[in-house]
């Protein structure tokens, strides 16, 4: 379906920096589609419906999913200790760390990325190249050295690296790259044909890069900003309908199954919209009305994605600049 016009709409939110990017709001019957900017500026080439923008930590939630499966098909349970079920040098996590807790931001362990302290991911990778960074493992150096930060279950705080020992567990299960695993079990049965773990040099078609405005008001792509190629954290690449698709097939219940994801777990002790936190995604109640949703931001990528099951409806936001869009994202 072609975009339709919401420059006007745009122009009045006041953006710090010009949003680039696709708007897609669905539910049954209706269909709405804006669609900015360039996904290729050098050669002009404006975003789609069909983009692919990457997600950022969006995509945390494929990685519950996949740890999910494995939960249904009792070759784990939640009560699981990590280290059970992970071959890797982790002299300094608490063994009493489990699957749940992991899968919940409860587990205490420490993070190669502290959002509560720290601000640009891109400082991440001055001392590391980005380019060494192509399977999950390859994060291991960067947070195994680190002590606990609380006792297993005593709070929420949002982690990353926990996400990536959940890839190791899905690796070490199936015998499959993290990737290839999500590719066969999540994206294809979902019909998320667009969407992949894609390296950073050797980007799909309909691919959009993503862009920093400098000072002086140039942009210059995140290539030296992010890993190579993107992992169970964050760093997978879709599009708005992929999304929709995903959706379906976790609500519906014929592909993906989603008792395990669309179940209240945890409070953050956060203000809206953050409140209450699943396997993987956010949730939000409003009375007896709740929404779910995924979101992610890294240099030059900005995400997130709504669910609501009640009416069916889905509202997208992708973006290949950094921070424009956060200014109309809660509806």
């Amino acid at each position: 379906m072609p975009c339709i016009d919401l420059t006007d709409w745009i122009a009045a939110q006041k953006l710090p920096e010009p949003f680039s990017g696709v708007i897609s709001l669905t539910r049954p019957g209706m269909r709405l589609e804006g669609c900015f900017g360039h996904a290729i500026r050098a050669l002009e080439l404006p975003n789609t419906a069909d983009t692919r923008f990457q997600m950022a930590s969006g995509c945390k939630v494929f990685t519950a999913v996949a740890v999910s499966q494995l939960m249904e098909q009792g070759r784990v349970t939640e009560h699981t200790r990590l280290l059970d079920c992970v071959d890797a040098d982790l002299p300094h996590i608490d063994p009493r760390v489990t699957l749940h807790q992991r899968l919940t931001h409860t587990s205490g362990m420490p993070d190669y990325f502290d959002e509560a302290v720290m601000h640009d991911y891109a400082d991440v990778w001055r001392d590391r190249p980005m380019y060494q960074i192509q399977q999950p493992r390859d994060f291991l150096p960067l947070f195994n050295h680190l002590p606990m930060v609380f006792s297993p279950g005593e709070r929420f705080a949002y982690n990353i690296s926990g996400f990536i020992l959940l890839g190791l567990v899905v690796e070490a299960l199936t015998g499959q790259s993290f990737a290839s695993y999500v590719r066969q079990h999540v994206f294809t049965p979902a019909g998320m044909t667009d969407s992949g773990y894609f390296r950073a040099d050797d980007l799909p078609d309909r691919t959009a890069y993503a862009y920093l405005q400098r000072p002086d008001g140039s942009w210059s792509t995140n290539i030296f900003s992010v890993p190579v190629m993107g992992g169970p954290d964050g760093g997978a690449y879709t599009t708005a309908p992929d999304m929709e698709r995903f959706w379906k097939a976790l609500s519906d219940g014929t592909r993906l199954s989603p008792e395990w994801i669309l179940q209240l777990r945890v409070a953050t002790g956060r203000d809206r919209p953050h409140t209450h936190y699943g396997y993987g995604v956010w949730i939000e109640e409003s009375g007896s009305e709740r929404a779910f949703f995924v979101e992610g931001s890294d240099p030059g990528v900005v995400l997130r994605s709504w669910f609501v099951p009640d009416s069916q409806t889905v509202l997208t936001v992708m973006g290949n600049t950094g921070g424009a869009a956060w200014h109309f994202l809660i509806p």
